[in-house]
């Protein structure tokens, strides 16, 4: 499948998982950001409410941080942080879906099937099983907040109001209101910009921990390609 931009690479792809029941994922997010990641995040609780049994990996190491954040963040779905190189899709058990090769300046996508490239798929997923954190269990560092608070404290880091707030995620302004005075009243602060710098000091040990994590697999799943 050839794309002539994202767009018709991202249908391309919901088309094949529109009718599977099962989905194991290896993405990265390197040069992702939280407003485009939103949408494939919105996607997949629509394929996990709708019964598909998903697992999701994410190379979490050089994306930005409040992509990071917003998958740690979403503990209602499974999602787990690992280290890899190449972004892979498994469709039931049977179909394995790739990154292609660049041609003509144009990106592409491989579904494949066959028992080699499922063999070499499972070892590839093997490798990550082995090594990934569910990636909720990072929360535990960052306070005690639900979910949504802690996406809306990484909006609070960079200054936004409640109306840009509410029109990034797509809530309402009464909701991220009520949201934000919770969210002061469990880090103990008196103001919205206090809660985003006492939140951001919160993250820095997580962030170094979940870049600990990723690096420290590096070295094996490098040593699993020679």
């Amino acid at each position: 499948m050839f794309g002539t931009d994202m767009e018709s690479l991202r249908d391309w792809i919901q088309a094949q998982l529109r009718t599977c029941e099962e989905l194991i994922a290896v993405t990265t997010t390197r040069g992702q950001t939280l407003e485009a990641f939103l949408a494939a995040h919105r996607y997949n609780q629509s394929l996990v409410e709708r019964g598909v049994r998903m697992t999701s990996f994410f190379d979490a190491g050089g994306g930005c941080s409040q992509l990071r954040n917003f998958i740690i963040s979403a503990d209602d779905m499974p999602y787990y942080l690992a280290c890899g190189f190449m972004q892979v899709k498994v469709l039931d058990g049977d179909r394995v879906m790739v990154e292609g090769p660049l041609v003509e300046r144009r990106r592409s996508l491989m579904l494949m099937r066959g028992t080699e490239a499922l063999t070499a798929a499972r070892q590839y997923l093997k490798a990550f099983r082995d090594t990934a954190v569910r990636a909720c269990e990072f929360r535990d560092r960052t306070g005690d907040l639900t979910a949504r608070q802690h996406v809306i404290a990484q909006q609070l880091e960079e200054n936004l109001t409640d109306d840009e707030i509410a029109e990034r995620l797509g809530l309402s302004v009464r909701t991220v209101r009520y949201e934000v005075a919770r969210l002061m009243e469990a880090l103990d602060v008196g103001t919205r910009f206090a809660a985003g710098v006492r939140y951001a000091r919160a993250t820095a040990l997580l962030e170094d921990t979940v870049a600990g994590t990723c690096n420290r697999f590096a070295p094996q799943t490098a040593s699993r390609q020679r």
